[in-house]
């Protein structure tokens, strides 16, 4: 019987003694862990930025304008508003007429031959998101303006 619970409390013992090890070893805190430069200085840990999603908004409906350009011409644009802060789309949602008013005066404002290169309309996007941004007077930023439809004729 004393053999009996030799042997339990040994594998008992030995038990307890690995899964010890084992936590020791696949437990190590690696996330945490300082690399040495080459002097052999501690050097600081990387902070990982945290990624946002994007927030869109549609400037809705599409903005249609009229150019008397060798004949009557028109532009149709459709546009979409991103941005990471909820704050902007917000403010962006409050002046809607603001914005609307001031993207029709600059796109009235374009030559028309400017707009069928692709410099024209990435200079007319800048252009945009430069005027949103002032017509929603908010310190939050839009990101990005989208053409997500651009019809010349």
């Amino acid at each position: 019987m004393k053999k009996i619970i030799i042997i339990v409390v040994a594998v008992l013992v030995a038990g307890v003694g690995g899964a010890a090890s084992a936590v020791l070893i696949l437990g190590s805190d690696s996330d945490t862990e300082v690399v040495e430069t080459l002097e052999g200085e501690a050097a600081e840990p990387e902070v990982v930025e945290e990624t946002r999603d994007p927030i869109y908004w549609s400037l809705d409906p599409k903005f249609t304008i009229t150019y008397n350009a060798g004949g009557l011409r028109y532009l149709q644009l459709s546009m979409e508003v991103m941005s990471y802060e909820q704050k902007a789309i917000d403010s962006l949602k409050a002046n809607m007429p603001a914005v609307r008013n001031s993207v029709i005066m600059l796109l009235s404002a374009q030559e028309f031959d400017s707009l069928t290169t692709m410099e024209g309309k990435e200079a007319l996007r800048a252009n945009v998101l430069e005027t949103v941004q002032q017509a929603i007077r908010s310190d939050e930023e839009l990101e990005e303006i989208f053409f997500t439809t651009f019809i010349l004729q």
